[in-house]
């Protein structure tokens, strides 16, 4: 059995660390690949994290709460799966590339050995006898070349972890097999606290600060009955695709329309304020179970990474909390978000008199960029029209 870990997962290309909210089994407990062992929360959503192969849990080294980087371990399995310690042992390191070439100077023959020498032939008497040949220099010895460093031998998440935090692989002791470092082996991370929810809040607001917005407010007349805020997301969606100049952003200095509606409904859960995205909503002829299944998924911490990307505006409805209107602040790149009060009677003028009609305060926010009041204005009237068919 080999000891592999079981590491922070990235779950979308921003992602660079993860909480562990909590723990689905316990060390020593039996995983089949595939099951969920524990829950992550990014700074969008919680995910559950699954076993990637049948084994023990050996090892939990990540507790609730804890911030862990992608791709540091949480905790270590002991498995039997062949593949997951492939690599273990790197090869050589590559060859140094060769130096440009210097000129040289033309190597001497060295003089062969003496008893290799051929007997000299007899010449005529007349000729000169040749007088000993001189010696040949020796030749250059070569110059010593230095001797590469020693290869560390590691598994491949261990050498590429301690490059990642600037370790020296040759100053941790190995406990794996032949000598080898493993991931356990380097020094443990320090682990950050757990940031407020307040903390994400925070800062997509201090964005949405620097975004220049206006409100424009509208009482609206309502149907009689309903699931007001499946009536208002039909709406606004069927709305935002008659008038597409709002259904956009401010991109590279210009407006960037999309191709498709996609609300984020704002849900109150215990983890703070999540808003999910219903893609073309106003197309949908089950929204009101799609809605009802949406946010009891985003209280309970069930939803995907999918759902919780794509949004080109935002619904906020306090309505049930008994708010008569308010202000809702943009969530950029989105250039729209609709804020929804409370649906009550109240007395209107009618022809011949005064009566009842149940009627809400809305207040649509604008990205100026992307907008001007007329546009708002438009939009409203359409949101109107189509509340009343």
């Amino acid at each position: 059995m080999q000891e592999a870990p079981l590491v922070m997962p990235k779950m979308s290309m921003t992602m660079t660390e993860g909480t562990l909210v909590t723990w689905h089994k316990s060390e020593g407990d039996e995983v089949r690949a595939g099951e969920v062992v524990c829950e992550v929360a990014t700074d969008k959503v919680d995910m559950e994290v699954e076993a990637p192969a049948d084994g023990t849990l050996a090892r939990i080294v990540a507790q609730p709460d804890d911030v862990v980087a992608v791709g540091e371990p949480i905790a270590y399995l002991t498995t039997a799966a062949e593949d997951l310690l492939a690599g273990l042992f790197d090869g050589p390191a590559p060859e140094p590339a060769p130096q440009p070439e210097r000129e040289r100077e033309p190597e001497p023959v060295p003089a062969a050995p003496a008893a290799a020498q051929p007997k000299p032939k007899p010449v005529a008497p007349a000729a000169a006898q040749p007088g000993p040949a001189p010696a040949a220099p020796a030749a250059a010895e070569p110059e010593p070349v230095p001797a590469a460093p020693a290869r560390v031998a590691a598994v491949p998440a261990a050498r590429r972890a301690a490059a990642e935090r600037g370790i020296d692989l040759a100053t941790i002791t190995p406990t794996g097999p032949a000598a080898t470092i493993r991931l356990a082996d380097l020094p443990p991370l320090e682990v950050k606290p757990r940031r407020s929810p307040r903390a994400v809040i925070a800062r997509r607001m201090s964005a949405s600060a620097q975004v220049p917005q206006f409100v424009v407010y509208r009482d609206l007349e309502v149907p009689a009955a309903g699931d007001w805020t499946t009536v208002f997301l039909r709406a606004l969606a069927g709305a935002l695709r008659r008038h597409p100049e709002l259904n956009a952003e401010w991109a590279d200095g210009d407006v960037r329309r999309h191709d498709h509606v996609g609300v984020a409904l704002a849900v109150d859960t215990g983890r703070g304020l999540l808003a999910p995205v219903l893609r073309d909503p106003d197309l949908d002829d089950g929204l009101a179970e799609r809605v009802r299944d949406l946010v009891r998924r985003a209280r309970a911490g069930k939803l995907t990474l999918a759902e919780m990307s794509g949004g080109t505006t935002t619904l906020s409805n306090l309505g049930g909390f008994g708010v008569d209107a308010f202000h809702a602040l943009l969530s950029p790149p989105q250039a729209t978000a609709l804020a929804v009060g409370r649906v009550q009677e109240k007395v209107v003028p009618v022809p011949g008199g005064i009566g009842l009609s149940l009627r809400c305060t809305v207040g649509l926010t604008v990205d100026h960029r992307v907008g001007d009041g007329a546009d708002a204005a438009r939009l409203l009237a359409s949101v109107q029209e189509l509340l009343t068919l």
